[in-house]
């Protein structure tokens, strides 16, 4: 029971988390990402939550290890923000979702959390953005942060 608590919470805690900073998030995937915010929509095929493409990013942008990704394109854009590259169309909208999570990869701890949207000018890449808490005093404000993590790719 105290594990379904814990989960429970931490989940909760990550909903919140990405909600408080969803706007700070939409106006620097809007620069990075080529100019797209975020926008209410119908995706035109459904997910089915199956995984079919995997990588594990080292926090400077190098695939450490991949199924189904283009190791040439997938590149480091800047502070906190990566272009994954796989072998086909992996929009949203086509029905692929993604999954992404911090890690170390290896033992240890990662303070700092990613999500994704679709890479602007290029449909067979992902965009990832990486944050951390900005440190004492922050109130709540996150900055970009170098991390590495897992991206999974499911339909």
């Amino acid at each position: 029971m105290k594990r379904y608590i814990l989960a429970l919470s931490l989940i909760t805690f990550a909903v919140l988390a990405v909600y408080v900073s969803a706007q700070e998030i939409a106006v620097r995937n809007s620069s990075l990402n080529g100019g797209f915010a975020p926008l209410s929509l119908t995706l035109s095929q459904p997910t089915r939550g199956v995984v079919f493409k995997t990588a594990a990013i080292n926090s400077d942008g190098t695939v450490a290890n991949c199924f189904r990704c283009v190791k040439a394109t997938t590149i480091h854009l800047g502070t906190g923000a990566y272009q994954i590259a796989f072998d086909e169309n992996v929009q949203a909208t086509n029905g692929w979702s993604r999954f992404v999570q911090a890690d170390t990869l290896t033992a240890g701890e990662e303070n700092a959390w990613c999500n994704t949207a679709d890479r602007a000018g290029n449909a067979d890449a992902i965009f990832v953005n990486c944050q951390h808490e900005g440190g004492s005093g922050s109130q709540g404000n996150s900055v970009p942060a170098d991390t590495s993590f897992f991206i999974f790719v499911a339909r």
